[in-house]
C-alpha cells in the first residue's frame, strides 16, 4: 500500500493572503510563519482548507521528502543503490565510475538506444532488469530522485485486495469455483460473468458494488485460484489438482528389488517394423527404484499385451546374455557386478558380468488392462513376486521409470534417425528420409545404451550424503547394495525362462517345425518327425513355448521329457535373446572408484553407438542388393555360355539361336 501523503513540517503553503511556512502543528491547530514579513499566526486545520485560492487544493506532501537524501539513501536495498548511478548517467550523461564520459550515452544519442545500453549494462554486473521496470523507475527517479526509489510495499499492513468489496470476491470466488474441469476461458469473460452476477444480486444500482477493472480482476483471480486459475491450460489445471495438498510421503525402499516400477510408453522414433510398415515401436521397462537400474526392456510393435510382459518378466529373471558388443566394457574399463562372482567359469562365460542382476520382490504397477491380464499376474504369483497397482490420478507414483522415459527421449531418441520429435509440432519435414533402423536393430542399439551408458551414467535421483554435487550411477549404487543389504538371489535358469513363455501347437514335418513364416529345426527333433498316430494316421500336434521378442529360436520338451529342445530358425539365427548410513557411504565409495559418465559424456557416446548402427545397416542393405546384383549376372553368363557351345548336328541350329535371341531379351 502507498503511503498515506500529508503535508509535513516546512512545506510552504499558498494562501489567499500569502505563502506561509508550516512551522509546527498541535491539538489540532498549525502554526504559520509568513515567508513576506516574518510573522506567525495560527491556523485551525478546519479553517486551513478554506483559506486557499479559488479553484485551488491543499497540496500534500509526501513524508519521504521530508527526511534527509542520506536516510532514504541507506534505506534502499542493494540492487537499487547500484541502480541510481546508471539512471543519473541515463539522464545527464554522468560516468557511472567517475571516468571518462560513455559515448553511448551521450545526449545526442536517442533515449531508446540509451535505454537498451542500460539495460545490457545492468546485466553486466547481475542486475538482470526488464526494459519497461527500467522505464517506470527512471520516471519516478526523475520526478522524485532517490525517493521515487523506495518500495511502498515494505510494511505494508492491510491485506491484499482488502480494498475490494467483500461482495465481489464472494462472487468471483463462486464464479471460479464453477469453472472447475471446463474448458479455458479469457478474463474479459470472467469479469462479464461478475458484472451479470453483481446486477443479479444488487439490482439497484446505488447498492450495487464497482466491477473491478480488467487488471485489477487479472491480479484477483491469480491470487484467489492458486493453479486452478480457468485462464490456464485445461490440462494444466487437471495435473495440478492431483497433486497431494498434504506433505508429499516417499514409499522408502531398503535395497535393490525391493520396488521396481513397470510402465509402458511410445517411443519417439520412427523404424521399420517386420510387417513392412513403418511406425513408432511400444517400450515397455522395469525398474528398479533403490539403484535406478532397468532391469528389463521390451520392444513391439503394437500395444504391448499381458503375454508381452510375461515376456519381459522371463527375461529379468534370467541373466542377461554376452553380447558382440561386450566388448566395449573392457576397452572402457567398466566393473565387474559382485553377483558374478559365484558364477562358475562356463557362466562367466555365457552371462554378462557388467551389469546387476536384481530380482523383483514388488512391482507397481498401473491400472491398465494389460498389467492386470491373466497370464502376467500367473507369472508373478509363480515366482512369488508381489503387485501393486498405482492409486488412480496419481503422476508422482511412478516416477522413477516415468523418469527413465524422459531419459530415453532426451539422450537415446533424439540422436537415432527417424527421431519424431515427440509430437506432429515438432516433427521434420525429412523424419523419413534416409536410413531408418529396423525394430530388431534398435532393440539391440537400446540394450546397447542401458547396458553401457544409462548404468554407469551419473543420476541426479542418486545423490552422494558425503559430497555436494556428486551423484551415483545405477551400478556403483548396486555395488554398494549388494553386501550390505543382504539383496543376494541366485540367477534363475532357462527352465525357469522358458516356462514363462507363451505357447501355441504345430506338428513335426521332415523339415521341422512351420511357425510365423519360419521353419525351426533341431537335430533331437529327429525321433517326433512325421509320426502317425490314430485311426486317421494324422500327425500329432507338440506344444513349444516362443518369445514374441526373439523370432531365431523356440523350445519344445523332448520325447522322455529329460529337458528342452531348442530349436532355431534355419534361415538365420535372428536376434540374441537379452536376456542407511553404511549404504550411503559404500555408495560414496564406489562412485569415487567406479567409472561413470557425465550427460554430455553419455551424448557424445550415444551418437557414436548410432553412427555405427547406422553404418551397420546401410553396410547390410548395400551388400545385399550386391549379392542380389552378382546373381543375376551370374544367370545370364551361364545361358550364354550354354547358348554359344558348339553344336556338331546342324538341326539343332534354330533352337540354339531361338535360346540366345530369348537370352538376349
Amino acid at each position: 500500500m502507498i503511503a498515506p501523503r500529508t503535508i509535513a513540517l516546512g512545506q510552504t503553503i499558498h494562501l489567499e493572503i500569502g505563502e506561509f511556512t508550516l512551522v509546527s502543528y498541535a491539538n489540532g491547530s498549525f502554526r504559520l510563519r509568513d515567508e513576506l514579513t516574518g510573522e506567525y499566526q495560527v491556523v485551525h486545520h478546519t479553517e486551513l482548507a478554506q483559506q486557499l485560492p479559488p479553484g485551488e487544493s491543499l497540496e500534500m506532501a509526501d513524508p519521504l521528502d521530508s527526511r534527509p537524501l542520506q536516510e532514504v539513501v541507506d534505506g534502499l536495498d542493494d540492487a537499487t543503490r547500484t541502480l541510481i548511478p546508471y539512471l543519473q548517467q541515463l539522464i545527464d550523461g554522468t560516468p557511472v565510475d567517475d571516468g571518462e564520459p560513455n559515448p553511448h550515452f551521450a545526449l545526442n544519442i536517442s533515449k531508446t538506444k540509451r535505454l537498451d545500453y542500460t539495460v545490457e549494462a545492468l546485466a553486466r554486473v547481475g542486475i538482470e532488469m526488464p526494459l519497461g521496470t527500467l522505464k517506470r523507475r527512471l520516471g519516478n527517479f526523475e520526478k522524485k530522485g532517490a525517493a521515487g526509489l523506495v518500495d511502498r510495499r515494505v510494511g505494508r499492513k492491510e491485506a491484499p485486495f482488502a480494498r475490494v468489496h467483500r461482495d465481489v470476491r464472494s462472487a468471483l470466488s463462486e464464479i471460479l469455483a464453477g469453472y472447475k474441469n471446463k474448458s479455458t476461458v479469457t478474463y474479459t469473460a470472467i469479469r462479464a460473468e461478475l458484472a451479470v452476477l453483481l446486477m443479479d444480486r444488487f439490482p439497484n444500482p446505488e447498492d450495487r458494488p464497482k466491477t473491478p477493472s480488467l487488471s485489477t480482476l487479472e491480479r484477483l483471480v491469480k491470487h484467489m485460484s492458486g493453479n486452478q486459475n480457468p485462464t490456464t491450460q485445461a490440462k494444466r489445471r487437471q495435473t495440478a489438482a492431483l497433486s497431494p495438498s498434504g506433505m508429499h510421503r516417499p514409499r522408502l525402499v531398503f535395497g535393490p528389488g525391493d520396488e521396481c516400477q513397470m510402465d509402458a510408453t511410445t517411443l519417439d522414433v520412427f523404424v521399420r517394423m517386420p510387417s513392412g510398415k513403418v511406425d513408432r515401436p511400444h517400450l515397455t521397462a522395469l525398474v528398479d527404484k533403490r539403484t535406478r537400474s532397468v532391469i528389463g526392456l521390451n520392444l513391439t510393435e503394437s500395444d504391448p499385451t499381458s503375454i508381452d510382459h510375461a515376456v519381459l518378466l522371463a527375461k529379468a529373471l534370467v541373466p542377461r546374455r554376452l553380447r558382440p558388443w561386450a566388448k566395449d566394457y573392457d576397452s572402457l574399463g567398466l566393473p565387474r557386478m559382485p553377483w558374478t562372482k559365484h558364477l562358475t567359469k562356463k557362466e562367466s562365460e555365457i552371462f554378462d558380468s557388467y551389469c546387476p542382476y536384481i530380482f523383483p520382490s514388488r512391482i507397481l504397477i498401473d491400472n491398465g488392462q494389460d498389467f492386470r491380464g491373466t497370464v502376467f499376474g500367473t507369472a508373478c504369483d509363480r515366482y512369488g513376486i508381489s503387485l501393486t497397482q498405482s492409486p488412480i490420478h496419481d503422476p508422482t507414483a511412478k516416477a522413477v521409470v516415468e523418469r527413465f522415459f524422459r531419459s530415453v527421449k532426451t539422450k537415446f531418441c533424439q540422436f537415432v534417425p527417424g527421431f519424431s520429435g515427440g509430437d506432429v509440432a515438432n516433427r521434420g519435414a525429412d523424419t523419413f528420409e534416409g536410413p531408418l533402423l529396423t525394430l530388431a536393430e534398435l532393440s539391440e542399439l537400446l540394450e546397447k545404451w542401458t547396458c553401457i551408458v544409462w548404468q554407469n551414467r551419473r543420476h541426479g535421483g542418486l545423490e552422494d550424503d558425503y559430497a555436494e554435487g556428486l551423484n551415483h550411477s545405477p551400478n556403483s549404487m548396486y555395488a554398494a547394495c549388494i553386501d550390505l543389504t543382504g539383496h543376494f538371489v541366485l540367477a534363475f535358469e532357462d527352465e525357469d525362462f522358458i516356462a514363462l513363455l507363451p505357447t501355441d501347437e504345430r506338428t513335426v514335418q521332415a523339415d521341422g517345425i512351420e511357425f510365423g513364416g519360419r521353419k525351426y529345426d533341431s537335430p533331437h527333433l529327429a525321433p517326433m518327425r512325421n509320426r502317425k498316430r490314430g485311426s486317421d494316421n494324422a500327425t500329432p500336434k507338440v506344444v513349444f513355448h516362443f518369445d514374441p521378442t526373439d523370432e531365431s529360436r523356440i523350445w519344445l520338451r523332448s520325447v522322455d521329457d529329460a529337458g528342452w529342445i531348442t530349436c532355431h530358425w534355419t534361415a538365420e539365427r535372428g536376434m540374441s535373446r537379452p536376456l542407511d548410513e553404511a549404504i550411503a557411504l559404500a555408495a560414496h565409495r564406489q562412485t569415487l572408484n567406479s567409472l561413470t559418465f557425465s550427460d554430455a559424456e553419455a551424448d557424445v557416446m550415444m551418437v557414436g553407438f548410432r553412427n555405427q548402427a547406422v553404418t551397420e545397416s546401410t553396410v547390410a542393405v548395400e551388400q545385399a542388393a550386391l549379392t542380389k546384383k552378382k546373381d543375376k549376372e551370374r544367370k545370364a553368363a551361364n545361358t550364354l555360355a550354354a547358348v554359344l557351345t558348339p553344336d556338331p548336328d546342324s538341326s539343332n541350329d534354330f533352337a540354339n539361336f531361338a535360346t540366345l535371341e530369348a537370352a538376349a531379351r
